[in-house]
């Protein structure tokens, strides 16, 4: 009993880092694979102030050519896929959120979220039950560290060595693009909610203005990055960082969300 408690304590989640870093460090040598994992400890990374990303892999000991690894033993982290992601609501950290992150963050090629059997979101195993791959995003890895089986973790970290290896650079990514409509289309649904609102009774003007101002903002945030994204053929992890959190448009909408509360 004593055993299990641990291993779904926050302690174990700590030092489920160092087990991960040298799991890998020991499946290189015995692949004779020139790969190296770094823990990144408490030090920042290219966002100041920003420790995401635990582990840090050196693909045949190239430092410009890396895989970020964030552990996270944790039940709150949820899926957070970004099509159904409420920029309004307090910020989270999630698989898509902290995969993006640690992407930007380290200035990784691929990232990859090692989760463990023990304490998992449901929406997590929902999507995956072993290894998983969001396109554009990173790679999920589900292990069982009471049983010792890291076998998923090797899966999913070969996948990501090769992408980081033989990824083409293209004109156009198709994938970021489906995830930009998408999240329009979730916010052109969001203003069809108005017409609801207007049938109730006068009382609910306040609360259809806000609707309209978010509305607003969020047809305007996303229209800066569409057109970013077809000037530019991409966007940066950074910028897909920026897009994923919505934070400059929480921090408008509140000013306004204050005006409005005073008529």
């Amino acid at each position: 009993m004593k055993k299990e408690l641990f291993y779904k304590s926050a302690i174990k989640g700590i030092l489920a880092e160092d087990e991960i870093a040298e799991f890998l460090n020991n499946y290189f040598q015995e692949r004779k694979i020139k790969d190296k994992a770094f823990l990144t400890g408490n030090t920042a990374g290219s966002i100041p102030k920003n420790k995401t990303g635990d582990i840090i892999c050196e693909i045949n000991g190239n430092p410009d050519l890396k895989i970020a690894i964030e552990c996270k033993f944790d039940k709150s982290v949820r899926f957070g896929n970004i099509e159904t992601k409420d920029i309004f609501t307090r910020k989270s950290d999630t698989a898509w959120s902290q995969l993006i992150e640690a992407q930007a963050n380290r200035d990784a090629k691929v990232s990859l979220i090692v989760f463990d059997i023990s304490l998992i979101e449901n929406s997590i195993l929902k999507n995956f039950e072993n290894v998983g791959y969001i396109p554009e995003i990173g790679f999920i890895a589900i292990i069982n560290s009471q049983k010792g089986d890291y076998s998923n973790l090797t899966i999913a970290y070969m996948l990501a060595r090769d992408i980081a290896l033989n990824a083409k650079p293209i004109e156009l990514e198709k994938d970021l693009l489906a995830i930009l409509v998408n999240r329009i289309i979730k916010d052109i649904n969001e203003v069809i909610t108005i017409k609801s609102l207007v049938i109730n009774n006068i009382e609910n003007n306040k609360a259809i203005l806000k609707q309209l101002e978010k509305s607003i903002l969020l047809m305007q945030f996303n229209q800066e990055y569409l057109r970013k994204f077809l000037i530019d053929g991409t966007l940066t992890k950074k910028d897909l960082l920026d897009y994923y959190s919505g934070e400059t448009v929480r921090d408008k909408y509140k000013l306004i969300e204050k005006q409005i509360n005073t008529i």
